[in-house]
């Protein structure tokens, strides 16, 4: 299976598997608006250039950004196991203090 896509007016065959051609024929569009941004520059390589660049730094503040956000939601989990331990230790103290008090009036009974 093959995709065929035009970037900055020439044409590539791009092999791909079953399926992933119209994948490849959308990322080709979404390519060439971004090289719309370009447009300025009449030299075709140095325009792939800047997009491609301007391409990989979204990718690394994404990726940034989503570790940050793993970091949060860990720190978070942490929380709020503890928040759980701290909150079963503290219902069987309280339930050993329960029973005691019972114990104490069925004995003064």
């Amino acid at each position: 299976m093959q995709a065929n896509v035009t970037i900055l007016g020439r044409e590539f065959a791009i092999a791909c598997a079953e399926g992933d051609s119209r994948r490849l024929e959308d990322l080709a569009r979404a390519l060439e608006a971004r090289l719309a941004h370009f447009s300025g520059d009449d030299d075709a390589m140095r325009r792939l250039v800047l997009a491609a660049l301007s391409l990989l730094d979204e990718t690394q503040a994404t990726s940034a950004a989503l570790m940050r956000a793993r970091n949060e939601i860990e720190r978070l989990s942490d929380m709020l196991v503890e928040a759980r331990l701290e909150a079963a230790a503290a219902g069987e103290a309280d339930d050993r203090g329960r029973v005691e008090a019972l114990r104490a009036a069925q004995g003064a009974a």
